[in-house]
């Protein structure tokens, strides 16, 4: 039996180490391609979850303005408004948890925590408030989610925001006043 010579050797290492570095290398670039389509999939998911919630947000949002737009007659109804409009506000509460965006978020949470100052928000004589101030503060959280939606930057806070934002620090502050009054 004839042995074979060095340079067979050689000549026979050669292919078979290109073939093994290239397959190497072919396999190394599949698992990179496959972890990147699993992340755009995955990305692609959470952004669809997220217009999802923007969607829902903004619908149940909508239905609160329509509502805030429907204040009672009487007085004696305002009780069963105010209930309705803090319903509504709960019920919407678990969308805006999913709204990704932290400055969306809370522009939303405060525009539903003033849904629980109907009086507060509709006391003209006292606060200056006015019947149409829970719609308006509505609209400007209707106008956030919409810029969300557009990937544009959140709207400056509007006039019916600021009168909401300046009639609740008026009622900490007469809160305030008189907790250190019973304490004396």
């Amino acid at each position: 039996m004839r042995t074979m010579d060095g340079s067979v050797w050689v000549g026979l290492a050669g292919p078979l180490v290109g073939t093994m570095i290239g397959g190497g290398l072919s396999i190394w670039a599949s698992v990179v391609a496959q972890n990147r389509q699993t992340k755009a999939a995955r990305d692609l998911r959470k952004e669809e979850k997220s217009e999802a919630a923007a969607d829902e947000a903004i619908t149940q949002l909508y239905v609160i303005r329509q509502r805030a737009r429907d204040f009672p007659q009487e007085r004696g109804g305002w009780e069963a408004w105010q209930t309705e409009l803090s319903r509504l506000a709960a019920e919407m509460e678990p969308a805006v948890l999913r709204l990704r965006d932290d400055a969306l978020r809370t522009q939303i949470e405060e525009v539903l925590g003033y849904m629980d100052m109907i009086y507060d928000l509709t006391d003209y004589p006292v606060h200056r408030g006015s019947l149409m101030l829970p719609s308006e503060v509505c609209r400007y959280g209707l106008d956030c989610l919409g810029a969300a939606v557009r990937n544009r930057p959140l709207p400056a806070p509007s006039a019916a925001i600021l009168k909401a934002r300046e009639i609740d620090a008026f009622i900490r502050e007469q809160m305030e006043m008189s907790r250190q009054e019973a304490e004396g």
